[in-house]
């Protein structure tokens, strides 16, 4: 075998583990449907609908997000009592600056896509869940 051969296949297999490693999922849609304070798309993507779990375990249904701000894409909604709200960014970059809003707490989401390509909803877990991946530490630099 000859050496650009070697190297063809070393770069085939190094680009065939770098996109297994793409596709995995630190949790599932189901986990998160059973951890407190996480928060589900469901509907069409579209739909910008999304339920919360409560403190109980009980997933409940939070009115339809509407768009605040169109120079940023900032959504918000709250459940029909008003208690509760989630709050994020969504562009053709992903979501961020996730939070769900309950009892006076903001509780940071670190949010991932199911991922099949009709149903490409979200799903999202508290950053201190232990399934969270690490995440980045905002940089604090000093002025």
């Amino acid at each position: 075998m000859n050496r650009g051969t070697k190297i063809g296949f070393a770069l085939l297999a190094l680009l065939t583990l770098s996109a297994a490693s793409c596709g995995e999922k630190p949790f599932t849609r189901d986990y998160a449907r059973s951890v407190p304070n996480s928060a589900i798309q469901v509907g069409e993507l579209s739909d910008r609908t999304w339920e919360y779990v409560d403190g109980n375990g009980v997933s409940k249904e939070l009115n339809r997000c509407e768009d605040l701000s169109p120079w940023n894409v900032a959504y918000s909604c709250t459940s029909p009592d008003g208690t509760v709200g989630l709050t994020f960014n969504d562009s053709k970059y992903g979501i961020d600056d996730t939070v769900l809003h309950i009892g006076g707490e903001k509780v940071p989401l670190y949010c991932i896509v199911n991922g099949t390509w009709g149903d490409s909803l979200r799903f999202c877990l508290p950053v201190s869940d232990p399934s969270v991946p690490p995440q980045p530490v905002p940089r604090r630099d000093k002025s």
